[in-house]
């Protein structure tokens, strides 16, 4: 019987194995870490906007890094799972973000940010990789790829941690959803 991830879309045929047989001789096997990075303008928002796919990304065993500028308080993000990082940090090269599985960018970071915008580009161009644009709808210069909302079911452990976590960054708990949007392109849910 196989397992399915709460976040299973996020994982690629090739890093899932089927189990194996009862009784088949077992050895150790290397289960991969699949990494996501978050680009926000501050935990709040992030709290505020992914808390509960943040959270349900960690239980399925995924590690997510978010960057923001100057982070602060990241208790927040602590109570998520999430580990934390300064966006002064990221390295102003193309493809550093090309190893990571999933890159989810504020759209407002998007549009304003250069870095960020670039490492969307690249990505969106490369075709294979997910990436997510989330906060506000995004503008008419994301084009017309950006166009598909992927709705995210927050579990109810990942409602639950958000509601902690929303009160550790100071924001009201009565805003919770059971569902957090992001835009994603076409064919990559």
């Amino acid at each position: 019987m196989a397992v399915q991830l709460a976040v299973a879309d996020d994982f690629d045929s090739s890093e899932t194995r089927a189990p194996a047989r009862p009784g088949a001789a077992t050895r150790p096997r290397r289960i991969p870490r699949h990494t996501g990075v978050v680009l926000a303008h501050s935990v709040a928002e992030v709290v505020d906007c992914l808390g509960g796919w943040i959270f349900d990304r960690t239980l399925a065993g995924c590690e997510t890094i978010v960057f923001t500028p100057s982070p602060r308080d990241t208790r927040a993000l602590a109570i998520l799972g999430a580990k934390t990082a300064d966006y002064g940090d990221i390295p102003g090269v193309p493809g550093w973000c090309d190893g990571f599985g999933v890159l989810a960018v504020s759209a407002e970071m998007y549009a304003a940010d250069q870095l960020a915008g670039e490492a969307v580009g690249a990505r969106r161009s490369d075709g294979t990789s997910r990436t997510y644009l989330w906060g506000e709808r995004p503008g008419a210069g994301s084009g017309p790829e950006f166009a598909v909302i992927t709705p995210h079911q927050v579990s109810l452990a990942g409602q639950a941690f958000k509601r902690q976590a929303l009160t550790a960054a100071g924001l009201p708990v009565d805003r919770t959803s059971a569902a957090e949007l992001l835009w994603s392109e076409p064919g990559t849910r």
